[in-house]
C-alpha cells in the first residue's frame, strides 16, 4: 500500500477510536451527582450500570450505589458502602453527610453530631452540616454551640433570614438584650429577599418585647405597628398587649385600655394581657380590679414570678397581709427556679455528652409548667442515651399532662 494512503487509513482509524471511547469515569461520576441532586433516580441506576461495568470504577459505583440505597432508606447497606469508600477524597463529603443521615435515622445523634464535627473541621464551608448542628446542639440545650454555628450560617448565606432569627431568640431568652436586638435587625433586613421566610410577624413581636424590657417604648410601637393583618390571633393578641404596656408607661391610660381589652377580646387566654390589665388597673387607684386579673394572670400563667410579685403588692395594699406573704413566697421560689434553669444551661451547653443535667432542665421545665420545654430536654437526654428511663417516663408524664388539659 502507498505510503500516503496508508497514512490516511492510520488516521481515519484513529479517528474512529476516538470517536468511539467510552466517556471519562469522573465525567459519568459528575452526571451521577446531578442526577442525584436532581433526585432523577434512574439516571442514577442508568450511570450506576455504566460504572459498574468498568473494572477501575469501584469507588464511583459503590457510591451511586449508596445513595440509591439512601433514597430508599436502607441504611444498613449505605453504611456498607460509605465504610469502604469514605476516604476517597472526591466524595469524602457527600460520603459523611450520608453517614449522618444514617446516623440521624438510627437515632444514634452523639454519631451524628461526632462526624458532623469532624465535616465542618475538613469541610469549613458546608453549610448542610452547620445547619444540622444547629439543629442538634438547640435540641441538646447547648445553645452556645448553636449560636456558634448559627454565626458561620450567616456569613456563608448572607441572605438567610434563618440564623439571625435564632439567634434573636436565643439572645432573648438569656436576656442579652442588645444582642437580641441586633440579630432580629438583621433577620428583619434579609426576609424580604426569601419569599419561603414566614416568621416576620413573629419577630417583630419578640423583638418589641425585648424594647420594653429596656424601656425602649416607641421602637417596640414602631415594630407593633408593622405587623401584618394576616398575623395569627395569638401574636395580634399579644402585639396589642405589647401596645397597652407601652401606652401605660407612657401615661397614655385611657390608649392602654383600649389596647388591652382588645387584646383580651382577641384571646381570653393570653396571660400578659390579663397582667397588664392588672398593672393599669393598679396604676389608676382601682386595686380590686388589679386583684382580680392579676389573679386571672397567675392561673393562666402560673410559672410568671412577676405576676405573683405585683399580685403581692396589690393584696398588701388591700390589707391582706397573710395573702400577699404567700403570693411573694411564691414569686421567690419561682425566681429561684429560673435562676437554676439558667446556670443548668450554661453547664448543658459546655457538657454536651451530660444526659443527667438535661433532666435536671426538663424536670425543673416541669415544674414551671412549660411542658414544650420539658419534652425537649427529655428528648435530648434520650439523644445522649437513648435507654434513660427517666427521660423516657419523663416525655410520658409530660405528654399525659399536655392531653389531659
Amino acid at each position: 500500500m502507498p505510503k500516503l494512503l496508508l497514512a490516511l487509513s492510520l488516521a481515519i482509524s484513529s479517528f474512529q477510536v476516538g470517536c468511539s471511547s467510552e466517556p471519562a469515569i469522573d465525567e459519568l461520576l459528575e452526571q451521577g451527582r446531578q442526577a442525584i441532586q436532581k433526585e432523577d433516580w434512574n439516571a442514577v441506576r442508568e450511570l450506576k450500570n455504566q460504572l459498574a461495568d468498568r473494572d477501575d470504577a469501584k469507588i464511583e459505583t459503590q457510591f451511586l450505589e449508596a445513595n440509591l440505597y439512601m433514597n430508599v432508606l436502607n441504611y444498613d447497606a449505605v453504611m456498607q458502602r460509605v465504610g469502604v469508600i469514605a476516604s476517597d477524597k472526591r466524595i469524602r463529603e457527600e460520603c459523611m453527610m450520608l453517614a449522618v443521615h444514617c446516623f440521624t435515622a438510627a437515632q444514634d445523634l452523639p454519631s451524628a453530631v461526632r462526624t458532623l464535627d469532624e465535616m465542618i473541621q475538613e469541610f469549613p464551608d458546608n453549610i448542610d452540616a452547620h445547619r444540622l448542628l444547629i439543629a442538634h446542639y438547640y435540641d441538646f440545650g447547648a445553645l452556645q454551640q448553636a449560636m456558634r454555628h448559627c454565626e458561620r450560617v450567616s456569613e456563608l448565606a448572607p441572605t438567610d433570614p434563618r440564623p439571625d432569627r435564632l439567634m434573636g431568640l436565643i439572645s432573648k431568652d438569656f436576656e442579652k438584650h442588645e444582642l437580641a436586638i441586633t440579630h432580629y435587625l438583621e433577620s428583619l433586613k434579609r426576609a424580604p429577599g426569601d419569599p419561603a421566610f414566614d416568621q416576620t410577624d413573629e419577630i417583630r413581636t419578640e423583638l418589641a418585647e425585648v424594647y420594653i424590657r429596656i424601656r425602649k417604648y416607641q421602637d417596640a410601637q414602631q415594630q407593633l405597628e408593622q405587623l401584618s393583618p394576616t398575623a395569627s390571633e395569638l401574636l395580634q393578641a399579644t402585639a396589642l398587649a405589647y401596645q397597652a404596656e407601652c401606652a401605660m408607661a407612657l401615661g397614655q391610660f385611657a390608649e392602654a385600655d383600649r389596647f388591652v381589652q382588645q387584646s383580651i377580646t382577641k384571646d381570653p387566654s393570653l396571660p400578659h394581657g390579663q397582667r397588664i390589665l392588672g398593672l393599669i388597673a393598679m396604676q389608676t387607684g382601682k386595686p380590686e380590679q388589679a386583684r382580680l386579673a392579676l389573679e386571672n394572670a397567675s392561673r393562666l400563667d402560673p410559672a410568671n414570678d412577676r405576676v405573683y410579685f405585683q399580685l403581692s403588692n396589690v393584696l398588701r395594699q388591700l390589707g391582706e397581709t397573710d395573702a400577699a406573704e404567700q403570693a411573694f413566697r411564691k414569686h421567690e421560689q419561682i425566681k429561684a427556679l429560673k435562676l437554676e434553669y439558667i446556670e443548668l444551661n450554661v453547664q448543658a451547653a459546655q457538657q454536651t455528652d451530660n444526659a443527667e443535667v438535661r433532666i435536671t432542665i426538663a424536670q425543673i421545665a416541669e415544674q414551671l409548667g412549660d411542658y414544650e420545654a420539658a419534652i425537649s430536654w427529655y428528648g435530648g437526654a434520650l439523644g445522649i442515651a437513648p435507654e434513660n428511663q427517666q427521660a423516657m417516663d419523663g416525655i410520658r408524664r409530660v405528654r399525659a399532662m399536655t392531653q389531659s388539659q
